[in-house]
């Protein structure tokens, strides 16, 4: 049993006892107002003995006993119980915490997760659905219980403040998601991100529209506004209902059994140099590649057979989970399995 269900037991048992000592003296002795029913109540079970109230009948008396006894037995499971709990909340908490700072600082290449809001928490669910190694920092205590509760790493803390994108491993870290509610916290988080790690993949989220090209001058390699985002698709699903739907299947792919990756392409792998068509992806893997990201930037949408794959190339496929993981390996066989050059999308 968790130490806050004991605690909650050990509560919820003195409340009761306390509530069936008043109603009780109450019933038996009807002169008594509910305050000095709950009164006598507490000075029974506290052994504080004041003297009992005039005219106390015999059966007041019997139970009067009756909580005597039943109360010391209450009081004293009760109260150890709930030192108990204290006790082992903290233990598990200082314990707990220092297990989560050490995994934390073994990694490197993860990802930060800032904020657990409703655009959070779908950014969370996605990134662990792909198996990569992240962290999340959230300053509300409840939803950072919930999160630790599932098994995720949670730093609880402010992520504007640079000493919590620190313990996070911001340094290490391959990418961020500035998430949280507050323009003015993403765009700081933003700034400071890419003040500790000029490397760092940063995705910001804006509220107002206008806070877009303040993110990416603060240093964000992409922007998401979430109204915006939404009001061009329903235009999309408004004007042009086909094209909409053929997005929803490239990008909600679990219907089809399938899956749209992007697999970089590092400095040891075969694939340099030689175009598509000698690679087998597409005879022998069944894998489409339906676009290239050179390393400048410039993007190859439906690649032909003859274009070449270059170092540091970012090639976006779509094919079948086990096809796409055998296809990572095949491009970069010094790469271990879940490793951060395989994205899925």
């Amino acid at each position: 049993m968790s130490p806050k269900k004991k605690l909650q037991i050990a509560l919820s048992a003195i409340a009761g006892l306390i509530a069936f000592g008043t109603l009780g003296f109450k019933l038996i002795l009807p002169f008594l107002s509910w305050f000095d029913s709950f009164y006598f109540t507490l000075i029974t079970l506290t052994s504080v003995g004041y003297g009992e109230p005039e005219n106390t009948t015999e059966g007041a008396r019997y139970f009067t006993a009756a909580l005597i006894i039943l109360g010391v037995g209450t009081l004293g499971y009760a109260l150890s119980s709930a030192v108990q709990a204290v006790i082992e909340s903290e233990l598990l908490s200082t314990f707990g915490k220092r297990k989560m700072y050490k995994d934390i600082n073994k990694l490197s290449g993860h990802y930060i997760l800032c904020g657990a809001g409703r655009i959070g928490s779908g950014v969370i669910r996605e990134v662990a659905r792909s198996g990569h190694e992240f962290v999340v920092i959230e300053g509300d205590e409840t939803i950072a219980d919930r999160l630790l509760s599932q098994g995720h790493m949670v730093l609880m803390g402010d992520a504007t403040s640079e000493d919590v994108l620190k313990a996070a491993g911001i340094e290490r870290a391959r990418g961020v998601v500035c998430a949280v509610s507050s323009d003015p916290d993403n765009l700081y988080i933003t700034l400071t991100a890419r003040d500790l790690n000029k490397d760092l993949w940063i995705i910001a989220r804006a509220n107002d529209e206008a806070a877009v090209d303040r993110l990416v001058k603060a240093g964000a390699n992409k922007v998401v506004s979430p109204a915006l985002t939404g009001s061009t698709k329903i235009a999309q699903m408004l004007l042009r209902p086909a094209v909409a739907d053929f997005m929803d299947l490239a990008t909600m792919t679990e219907r089809l059994e399938l899956e749209i990756e992007q697999i970089e392409i590092g400095s040891e792998s075969p694939f340099i140099g030689r175009p598509l068509k000698e690679t087998g992806i597409r005879s022998e893997h069944g894998v489409i590649v339906i676009g290239i990201k050179r390393a400048d930037g410039t993007m190859i949408f439906n690649p032909s057979a003859d274009t070449i794959i270059e170092e540091r190339d970012a090639m976006v496929a779509l094919g079948s989970h086990s096809s796409l993981e055998t296809l990572e390996h095949m491009a970069n066989p010094g790469t271990a399995s879940g490793a951060v050059k395989y994205h899925r999308h």
